[in-house]
């Protein structure tokens, strides 16, 4: 166990990153390897990493963890590409982690936690010697320089071998100077490296360089090797605060007269972020005053304010949207031209024009060349597929759009209600009193009891998987895709209409035990004519017999007239005539308007008819949707690079919609025959 001293410290060596290729499918050598340990030194520590590049340029300072020194790059022969160690302080403010780091470490289980860094650099196509297991070879992306260290974070699935190695103890004086000397000579090399490339106006005697490069900066003079640190630390910096500089300049969408104003008091020197904020944001400030009087207000439409911000990941999804026909906020967006293709679409997304199906999409990119684009680059395990993700959420629009535009009469004469689990869910119908008692004078009260009835159901969840394969994007099979959100809202809508038709046309058992449509006892509401003005009398007169627990008549009428398709024309003349159809002497039609007609295409019997009554005046039948969704929902496969799309070439979505129901009370329903 660690000493009290050592715990104190809070100091522990680390791993930062290894040379070679890591899981993300960067390709690190030597050269930058050195490159990040020059830089490390003094470099933050934050728990995970930003979110999105916008969080990175903003984190606040109650984030911060700890901090790296003693950076060194240390070569191997098992490890050929090398590996930068370094040493990470803990901040106090930090105990948390470090009693994390302690104990994982003391207990040889340092990997349940890692390191990754985030940078700017560039890099170049590179393709690795080994294979996946498709056969085909596996592209990388190989790390050509390091313009910035943004920081090294601390996360639970670091890709590039990022680690810690142990605890370091205040005692333990040998280890330290071991380390210290490593530190010293790399040192050396780094601060060469660079300022040969760089400086060709260093003295060629400096450190009387031996010819072929061996023993390269064992003379060096230490105080040469502290002011070229400087100086490359220096440039680094304003190299740095450049890319800054350009990159929220490009974000805050500001007038390209201020963007020249804020460029030219910025150019060339080191700042710090904040006062890049303030300046954009004093700049804003002041062009949205000089452009209020112009602005239009009050007839539907207002201009977007000055710097109204507006994500490549909005514009991605209003391209998604476009896509699948939905409607776009131009009044915010603009008029964005949507995906002409799917092939388009998902190139634009990931990075990946030929469908290989191992480029994720590259955030937009600042370049110095066509050749080397500057990009940030975590290490940190990537676990999501914006393409995967985006075409979703569109499709999941557009089911919707087609779900909710479909028609759904049952909706009319059912009662919905929302609940919370898939647990049996009852539904209580109390008894009812008689006449009340007539009660003589001095005489007590006669007690009465109410019965009940109880209806019964439990939910069930319907839905199915639905797949775009690499085969349906490489051959650009548009409407292939656009077509899948519509048929899942069709087959979504229909499912459920079938549900509820069915207590109507199959006449199930209901909760007293009996058949729903009875021509005598229990029920009393089931005819034996075909639908006329005549037999809807008959109906008519069935339902106001109708009586409660007591025995007592309720007096109820039909509200809707449901018929299948092959009678909506005998229904629409019965219930629209004002006279009676086929009388021969001119009969008033008393069934004129008195119950609305509706055609239900899921009924199973051409000759069927009913009445159903208002379900705000008796219970008729209940649906009930678990959680209130109501619309059917899409979701696309937790791990989109896992499971189907590692081992099929497919991206998996699945369609789900959870509901249950009953016939709550059956006198509110007549069949007819």
């Amino acid at each position: 166990e660690q000493s009290g001293e050592g715990r104190n410290a809070r100091e522990v060596r680390v791993t930062v990153i290894r040379g070679g290729a890591s899981s993300n499918g960067y390709y690190y050598n030597e050269a930058v390897l050195r490159a990040i340990a020059g830089l490390l030194n003094s470099a933050q520590a934050y728990v995970d990493h930003a979110r999105t590049e916008a969080d990175s340029q903003v984190r606040s300072v109650r984030d911060i963890v700890g901090f790296y020194h003693s950076p060194a790059y240390i070569a191997g022969s098992q490890e050929p590409a090398g590996r930068v160690d370094a040493t990470l302080h803990i901040l106090e403010s930090a105990d948390w982690l470090w009693s994390m780091i302690y104990e994982a470490c003391s207990l040889g289980h340092s990997e349940l936690i890692g390191l990754s860094i985030d940078i700017f650099g560039t890099w170049q196509s590179r393709e690795a010697a080994g294979t996946l297991a498709t056969g085909r070879a596996r592209p990388l992306k190989e790390v050509t320089g390091v313009l910035a260290l943004n920081s090294c974070d601390i996360v639970t699935r670091p890709s590039a071998g990022g680690a810690f190695r142990h605890i370091l103890q205040a005692q333990v004086q040998e280890e330290r100077e071991t380390h210290m000397n490593e530190h010293e000579t790399q040192e050396t090399a780094l601060s060469t490296e660079p300022a040969n490339a760089t400086t060709s106006a260093a003295p060629a005697t400096r450190g009387e360089r031996q010819e072929g490069g061996e023993g390269r900066g064992t003379h060096i003079l230490e105080q040469d090797i502290r002011e070229m640190r400087s100086s490359l630390l220096d440039e680094l910096r304003r190299e740095r605060s450049q890319l800054v500089l350009e990159r929220r300049l490009h974000e805050s969408r500001l007038p390209e007269a201020a963007l020249a104003l804020v460029r030219e008091h910025f150019a060339g020197r080191v700042f710090e972020e904040h006062e890049l904020d303030a300046e954009i944001a004093s700049t804003r400030k002041m062009l949205a005053a000089l452009a209020a009087n112009g602005q239009i207000r009050g007839q539907g439409y207002e201009k977007p304010e000055i710097g109204e911000q507006i994500t490549e990941a909005e514009k991605l999804q209003a391209a998604f949207d476009a896509l699948f026909g939905l409607e776009i906020n131009t009044a915010r967006l603009g008029n964005v031209r949507g995906f002409s293709s799917i092939r388009e679409a998902y190139a634009r997304v990931t990075g990946d024009p030929t469908v290989s199906g191992t480029s994720l999409r590259e955030p937009e990119l600042i370049r110095v060349d066509e050749a080397a684009p500057i990009t940030r680059i975590t290490e940190a395990d990537t676990t999501t597929a914006s393409f995967s993700y985006l075409l979703g959420t569109s499709m999941n629009k557009r089911l919707l759009k087609d779900y909710q535009a479909w028609s759904a009469e049952w909706q009319k004469f059912c009662t919905i209600v929302p609940i919370k689990d898939f647990k049996q869910q009852t539904r209580v119908r109390l008894g009812a009193f008689g006449s009340l008692a007539t009660v003589a004078e001095d005489t007590a009260y006669s007690t009465i009891s109410l019965t009940d009835t109880a209806a019964t159901y439990v939910p069930a969840k319907r839905g199915n998987l639905v797949t775009v394969s690499r085969e349906t994007i490489i051959n650009d099979d548009l409407m292939a895709i656009k077509q899948i959100p519509t048929k899942l809202a069709v087959a979504a809508a229909y499912t459920l209409a079938e549900f509820v038709y069915a207590f109507l046309s199959s006449n199930a058992n209901i909760y007293d035990g009996s058949a729903l449509f009875t021509s005598g006892s229990p029920h009393n509401n089931l005819g034996s004519s075909a639908l006329s003005t005549a037999s809807m009398q008959t109906g008519v007169t069935a339902m106001r017999e109708q009586t409660n627990f007591a025995g007592k008549r309720i007096g109820l009428r039909p509200r809707y007239l449901v018929v299948p398709p092959e009678l909506e024309f005998t229904a629409m003349v019965v219930t629209k005539s004002a006279g009676v159809p086929g009388s021969s002497n001119n009969d008033i039609n008393p069934m004129l308007g008195y119950v609305t007609p509706l055609v239900s295409p899921q009924l199973s019997s051409s000759t069927q008819w009913f009445f159903v009554a208002d379900p705000a005046v008796v219970d008729t039948i209940e649906v009930g949707f678990v959680g209130g969704q109501v619309n059917p929902a899409m979701f696309i496969q937790d791990m989109p690079l896992y499971g189907l799309n590692f081992t099929n070439d497919v991206i998996s979505y699945k369609v789900r919609q959870e509901y249950g129901g009953c016939v709550v009370d059956y006198r509110g329903l007549y069949r007819g025959i």
